[in-house]
């Protein structure tokens, strides 16, 4: 009976932190946090071969990582989000760097499953997965945002409630003109 009663409290505890924005509950699951470190430098080949280097952002744009899959449903879910973000702040300085590997897809499937969605933005691929084990990627949707000095000011396993309105934010505060 107490194991009952324990094991509910907890489920609701759990449930009300995942609920709750700006809350540990947003923040990265699954072992320390990057938030206040300077981002890992990474150089990784877009889907034509075009290499993208992360240190070529620095002091010009806010960047978010996003690691992600083709076969992940919360992955899914957010790309339209994604996408309107990108669309409407990319010419003020946000980019994103969309993240993925042989994550149970070859890079074929990554192709189709991008040019069938049309995504805006940069699709990088990490053959051997090392970006994604140097970001401590163990899950997946995977969010980072990066101010435009590098440094990563959030990390989560998903976007957060107030996604648009930090980035929003980390473009005002950091503009470079």
């Amino acid at each position: 009976m107490r194991r009952g009663v324990l094991g509910t409290v907890i489920l609701l505890a759990l449930a009300a932190g995942a609920l709750l924005p700006n809350s540990v509950a947003d923040e990265r699951r699954g072992g320390p946090t990057l938030v206040g470190q300077m981002a890992p430098l990474f150089t990784l080949p877009d889907l034509t071969g075009r290499p993208v280097s992360l240190e070529s952002f620095r002091g010009k744009k806010v960047v978010q990582i996003v690691g992600w899959a083709t076969w992940c449903p919360g992955c899914q879910r957010e790309i339209p989000r994604l996408v309107e973000t990108y669309q409407r702040l990319h010419s003020e300085g946000f980019e994103i760097l969309a993240v993925t590997g042989l994550l149970g897809q070859s890079r074929q499937q990554v192709k189709e499953f991008v040019r069938d969605r049309s995504l805006p933005y940069p699709v990088l691929f990490d053959e051997d997965n090392h970006v994604l084990e140097q970001y401590g990627v163990y899950f997946i949707p995977y969010t980072c945002l990066l101010d435009r000095d590098g440094r990563i000011v959030y990390e989560g396993s998903h976007l957060p409630n107030d996604y648009e309105k930090r980035i929003e934010q980390l473009l005002a505060a950091s503009d470079p003109t």
